[in-house]
């Protein structure tokens, strides 16, 4: 539709998710207090998106919102963008430039809108360092030839954030920048490739100062203050808030094939080595760690059609959130590698633009502890049927 000269497109996405079987559900509840249930064998909307995209000559912008019942009912925005770009013959624009709430533009796999992918989830890694895939900011990107560049200035809090929830702490911006190609291949096929980097600043809160306070123990319970009971417990000084540094770079590569009775296919693999970066899993303090925090993750997936009506796949992933984790045991230090893994297996029929997946997640994570209280590799096996639609 046209409107005040702006011509305007909407559209829809609705994502319905049932888990049937998870080795990590339990009819209970946090034990921490928070009182979150911890049954996961459960029925949900994943995702409830709600686009409108407009455009005016070479200026365009964008609005997407999403509506969600994971952790009970709740809406938010999505992106919310505005931009100018000058648009090539064919392909991608020359220049396009864009500032606002947006997918976060690094690597491969992060800026891929969530209605566009094959996996129920995305890799660890990527959710360990770009949580939420969306924050604030402004990009600009092209294209020439075979050559794909990118660079931007972002808040550094994306959405998902697990202390800063979305809120940017501190006055700088991450600097962000990815160059890479788009080489075509024969029968259909092409070559994308890049490398991108990261840098900015994150934030250790700091304390507020305290008072003295008076502790009363009434250790013989008659209910009665006795000064020996009494304890005086100092107050202490405050801390200020610090920033530290965290950056990373990124490779991604992807093979695109077409075999002409099955269809398209695609082989990707991404990797990530960072430092002080993990806002979503583990996450990374090197003020409150006293050191620095090393992260190294990678995803290697392939992807195939099998006729126009189905597609299959399978991906692992492997993420370690801190590369000089150790512990005491006795008198000896253990080095104890905070790694998580994924094998994922899909396979989903289409039908024009719905899509009914199945796919069967064998997933382990560091943070079991065998009956001594040695750490070992906890499974989180499950089992996710995902339906989903485009209007």
């Amino acid at each position: 539709m046209t409107t005040l000269g702006w011509t305007t497109t909407l559209d829809g996405f609705v994502q319905v998710d049932a888990v049937p079987w998870s080795q990590h559900s339990l009819d209970e509840v946090d034990p921490g207090g928070s009182g979150t249930p911890l049954n996961e064998e459960t029925i949900s909307i994943r995702r409830g998106f709600f686009r409108a995209m407009a455009e005016r000559e070479n200026y365009f912008a964008e609005l997407e919102l999403d509506a969600n019942t994971l952790k009970g009912p709740a809406a938010r925005i999505v992106t919310s963008q505005v931009g100018w770009q000058v648009p090539a013959h064919a392909g991608d624009p020359l220049v396009q430039l864009r500032a606002g709430l947006m997918l976060i533009p690094f690597g491969a796999i992060v800026p891929n809108n969530a209605r566009y992918r094959d996996f129920v989830e995305q890799p660890m890694f990527l959710r360990a360092l770009f949580p939420g895939d969306v924050d604030g900011g402004a990009n600009a990107q092209g294209a020439y030839g075979l050559v794909r560049w990118s660079v931007s200035a972002m808040n550094g809090s994306p959405v998902g954030d697990a202390q800063w929830q979305g809120r940017d702490p501190a006055s700088s911006f991450d600097l962000l920048g990815r160059l890479g190609t788009d080489v075509p291949l024969p029968h259909r096929g092409r070559f994308v490739a890049g490398i991108s980097a990261m840098t900015g600043k994150g934030l250790h809160a700091g304390t507020p100062t305290t008072k003295d306070s008076l502790q009363w123990v009434d250790e013989n319970q008659d209910g009665i203050v006795q000064i020996t009971e009494l304890t005086t417990i100092p107050g202490s000084p405050g801390e200020p808030s610090q920033t530290f540094t965290r950056d990373v770079i990124d490779l991604d590569a992807t093979v695109h094939w077409c075999l002409a009775e099955l269809g398209h296919g695609m082989l990707q693999f991404e990797g990530a080595i960072a430092k002080n970066l993990d806002r979503g899993v583990v996450y990374a303090d090197p003020i409150a760690r006293s050191r620095d925090v090393r992260e190294l993750g990678f995803s290697l997936g392939l992807v195939q059609d099998l006729g126009p009506i189905a597609l299959a796949g399978v991906r692992y992933d492997r993420y370690d959130a801190d590369r000089d984790a150790a512990e005491a045991q006795g008198v000896t230090t253990v080095y104890t590698h905070e790694l998580f893994s994924t094998l994922a297996v899909m396979a989903a029929a289409r039908w024009h633009t719905s899509r009914l997946t199945v796919e069967y997640d064998h997933v382990t994570n560091p943070f079991g502890r065998s009956d001594s209280g040695a750490p070992m590799s906890q499974r989180a096996d499950r089992v996710t049927l995902r339906g989903q639609v485009e209007f």
